[in-house]
């Protein structure tokens, strides 16, 4: 059971690190012009970057913009892994999520305000969790329920 969990963080690993490969340079253009993120999701990206946060020092308004950049950037890259369907798409969207939580743990350090970095610390658990759901249950997708709501929590956060 252990050697099969290695070989599963490594192929998830490698699956993530093939589909940011792949991104071919002139797709960039046509891919801003149409969202391919989930609409729940790529809503609240928009809506948070073009609010002006009151009461929030630049430091944290400049990582709210940065959080909501990177979780459309993850929400992109995670429909781009459920398109490739079977086995190893079902790794690469859980892998996706595995390296989405990472980056918004990172980038939740740029913050001062202690609630926006909570709530970022929550969106990048709810996708863990998405992660270790696509492991356990390949063929079933998971809700987003639960990330959607972090999300929020989130926007309301940087709302000041």
């Amino acid at each position: 059971m252990h050697i099969n969990r290695y070989a599963i963080v490594v192929s998830s690993v490698i699956a993530v690190a093939a589909l940011s490969a792949c991104t071919p340079a002139e797709k960039k253009p046509t891919e801003a012009a149409a969202p391919a993120a989930p609409a729940a999701t790529s809503a609240a990206a928009p809506a948070a970057t073009s609010q002006a946060p009151v009461g929030l020092d630049s430091a944290t308004k400049k990582a709210c913009t940065t959080l909501f950049a990177a979780i459309k950037d993850n929400d992109k890259k995670v429909a781009e892994a459920e398109k490739i369907g079977g086995p190893v798409g079902y790794v690469a969207v859980g892998a996706q999520y595995l390296a989405g939580a990472a980056d918004l743990y990172a980038k939740s350090l740029d913050a001062t305000e202690p609630k926006v970095m909570d709530a970022a610390g929550k969106v990048g658990d709810e996708m863990t969790a998405l992660d270790k759901a696509w492991q356990k249950n390949p063929k079933k997708k998971p809700s987003e329920a639960a990330l959607n709501k972090s999300i929020d929590e989130l926007k309301a956060a940087c709302a000041g």
